[in-house]
């Protein structure tokens, strides 16, 4: 469920908020083939390209549930290459270049988190096209995040933050504005098959997509601040103390504390509040995540109860907790 909530959300929402009307898209990294097959439900595309660099990546892609067969599908054009190597050699332009590598933590993916990697995406996007780069945080320390940041704002004038899990984000950039039309999201999301993925992994509505929005450039440049960003030349990442178990709860929260509005252009009051309130769960939600994390389970009992009371058939919820009703209280320790 995790997985298949991040994963789809890395293809659907980008396209979903897109200004433009996007006919292509580029995924870096085959995977679970959850992000590649997520393009498929969606409406209007006419080219779907996937980079994978390893040939028994894409032979275990029907092993895993979720991806629409998307490997056998004609519909998608599987190349295997590496993806900067894809960007380099052809000079095919794209509406939405999504990304899904390994985790910054892994050896020899630097090179996908680099500015020279993003100057790349970005020569290669059609006008108004978008990039979106998966942000893990479990594997993240909070000074190489800032790094992370700072190299993709020192490419993208126009960059948003979005949460697409309780471990995972995302950067949406541009190098025109990034404009988010009320009334053009709902009719996209309201496409059927559109509407039946993101049900599926707990998003119910325009309001819970757009309850995933964190932050703008404003709220992103105070985050990186100066710290240095990685290049090809400096790939301070590539080596890297990352995996730090204490460190994702502060990461979480730090980045939590960018919140902001989403910039909504024709959004009535109804979406403006639907949006506060799908938030609202959806922070509580998280809020029991870290009580998690804290080994606070009495937390972890009262936030899981209050979000699975106000949505109680989210399954992305109901997941975590177990089922489909909220947990039963934890007794107290200081109970006789």
């Amino acid at each position: 469920m995790t997985s298949q909530r991040y994963m789809r959300l890395q293809a659907l929402l980008p396209l979903i908020v897109h200004g433009g009307t996007p006919r292509s898209v580029l995924v870096i990294g085959l995977g679970t083939g959850i992000t590649a097959g997520a393009t498929l439900p969606y409406p209007g595309l006419e080219h779907r390209v996937v980079a994978e660099l390893l040939p028994p990546v894409l032979r275990a892609v029907p092993q895993f549930q979720g991806n629409y067969g998307v490997a056998g599908d004609k519909r998608v054009d599987i190349r295997l290459r590496d993806g900067r190597r894809e960007l380099l050699q052809s000079d095919q332009h794209y509406d939405l270049v999504t990304l899904e590598p390994p985790p910054p933590s892994a050896a020899g993916v630097v090179n996908l988190y680099s500015t020279d990697f993003y100057r790349l995406a970005a020569a290669r996007l059609q006008p108004g096209g978008l990039v979106a780069q998966w942000l893990p945080l479990p594997t993240q320390n909070d000074e190489d995040t800032r790094s992370l940041v700072r190299s993709f704002l020192d490419v993208f004038p126009h960059a948003t933050l979005w949460t697409t899990e309780l471990h995972e984000m995302m950067l949406v950039g541009s190098l025109s504005p990034i404009t988010l039309d009320a009334q053009r999201i709902r009719e996209r999301f309201a496409a059927p098959e559109v509407s039946a993925a993101l049900r599926a992994v707990g998003v119910a509505s325009p309001a819970a997509l757009l309850a995933t929005w964190v932050t703008d450039r404003e709220g992103l440049e105070r985050y990186a601040g100066d710290a240095p960003a990685v290049t090809d030349d400096h790939p301070r990442i590539e080596y890297a103390g990352w995996v730090r178990r204490s460190e994702f709860p502060q990461v979480l929260q730090r980045l939590l504390t960018l919140q902001t509005e989403p910039p909504l252009i024709g959004a009535d009051a109804a979406l403006i509040s639907d949006i506060g309130l799908e938030r609202e769960t959806l922070h509580t939600f998280y809020t029991a995540g870290l009580d998690a994390y804290y080994g606070d389970r009495d937390a972890w009992a009262l936030h899981m109860q209050k979000a699975m009371r106000t949505d109680p058939d989210n399954p992305y919820y109901a997941w975590f907790g177990g089922g489909r009703r909220a947990p039963a209280p934890v007794p107290s320790r200081n109970a006789p």
